[in-house]
């Protein structure tokens, strides 16, 4: 069957991400604009994940278990995961400095509950990198059983392109993420790819239009994993 997605998606826990962009007004949004599957890829955290999965099986969304992180080179990857241990299991391997954040300046990273209450804040600063380099990120993420989906590689702001110049032959990727306004020549050059496109949303106003596609066996997050 044919699954309309975005698995690009910041909630208000990413200090850029709007204050609105709750994971139940994310999976909200994605019912009421005809998604099947998304994913909330916070930068270098997953402290929303698990309220957005359980407001998905409320609202009829696959959510996948995800996150956006920052390699020591500033590579941004999408880390997609099969279910939320995995992903927490990977997640606990990375480093991160111990910056403060500073809300006045950076934003608020807050964690909600499915009924939109704030119920803490991550203090640690989350637009600051990981320690692992792009192969030790990738590494493991397959070794804890998840897909390494470099992020917008269109982009000259932590692209992969950008940043290394070109795809490295020895890193293996499960598919290359772009951006809705990337140019089709970038696409058809790496047409060997899986190619996903989604929004990079940071307010659920930006959510992708069901306009992307993936073939699946049904929608579940196992079959839209598997069909990544």
């Amino acid at each position: 069957m044919r699954i309309s997605y975005d698995f690009h998606i910041h909630s208000a826990l990413s200090p850029c991400g709007d204050e609105e962009a709750t994971p139940c007004n994310i999976v909200a949004m994605a019912s009421v604009k005809g998604l099947d599957a998304i994913a909330i890829s916070d930068h270098n955290a997953i402290g929303n994940v698990k309220t957005a999965m359980e407001c998905g099986e409320a609202f009829g969304v696959t959510v996948l278990p995800a996150v956006e992180v920052q390699t020591a080179e500033d590579i941004h990857v999408l880390a997609l995961f099969p279910d939320y241990e995995k992903l927490e299991k990977f997640f606990s391997t990375l480093n991160f400095p111990e910056i403060e954040n500073k809300p006045d300046i950076f934003g608020n990273q807050y964690f909600y509950d499915s009924d939109n209450e704030i119920t803490g804040e991550e203090t640690r600063y989350l637009l600051s990198g990981a320690e692992e380099d792009i192969y030790t990120v990738c590494r493991r993420i397959k070794e804890y059983g998840g897909k390494a989906v470099p992020a917008h590689i269109d982009r000259e702001a932590n692209g992969i392109l950008a940043i290394l110049g070109e795809i490295p032959p020895d890193l293996s990727f499960d598919a290359l993420e772009f951006s809705p306004y990337a140019d089709e020549t970038i696409k058809d050059k790496y047409h060997i790819f899986r190619r996903l496109t989604d929004s990079d949303a940071h307010r659920p106003t930006d959510i992708s239009d069901p306009v992307n596609f993936l073939e699946a066996e049904e929608n579940s997050v196992e079959a839209v994993f598997a069909a990544i």
